[in-house]
């Protein structure tokens, strides 16, 4: 299964020492040439990560896609009978409590990077938010909503 934890070249570097242990008269240091001639091998580029998922939503993923799909067909149905005025969507935009690094090493023209974070106090799944509503006809409606703390 794939983990999609995040890796960088400092991970690299230290798991072909780890490896190069298992063979004691191997002279192995880890250059940048190696890890250079690794990636360029192996087709592995630094990416932004577009997209944090939680484990158990890696192992949910068909389900997900079947639900969306699923909602999008019936959805697509019932928006002519309103009015855009009364069609209300509402989004947030979330500030994290935990820093974490928004890049890891994928593989070369992969579509969507997808990364799994191990916070030990949960602190990446917990957030600032501010809520808007907007009509279908592109008004916003009512005041923001901010939420203090939210677990997402």
């Amino acid at each position: 299964m794939k983990q999609n934890i995040i890796v960088h070249d400092l991970d690299l570097r230290r798991w072909g020492m780890e490896k190069s242990r298992e063979f004691p008269d191997f002279k192995f240091t880890g250059s940048k040439t190696w890890l250079q001639d690794v990636k360029r091998r192996h087709g592995i580029v630094s990416r932004k990560v577009q997209k944090l998922v939680s484990f158990r939503e890696l192992r949910n993923e068909n389900q997900i896609q079947e639900s969306v799909m699923t909602f999008r067909s019936e959805i697509n149905e019932i928006i002519p009978n309103y009015d855009p005025q009364n069609v209300i969507n509402t989004d947030q935009t979330g500030f994290k409590y935990e820093v974490y690094s928004n890049r890891t090493l994928s593989h070369y023209g992969e579509r969507c990077t997808v990364a799994a974070l191990n916070s030990p106090s949960n602190k990446a799944s917990h957030s600032y938010t501010v809520q808007y509503m907007i009509s279908l006809s592109g008004e916003i409606i009512g005041d923001a909503f901010l939420c203090l703390q939210a677990i997402f």
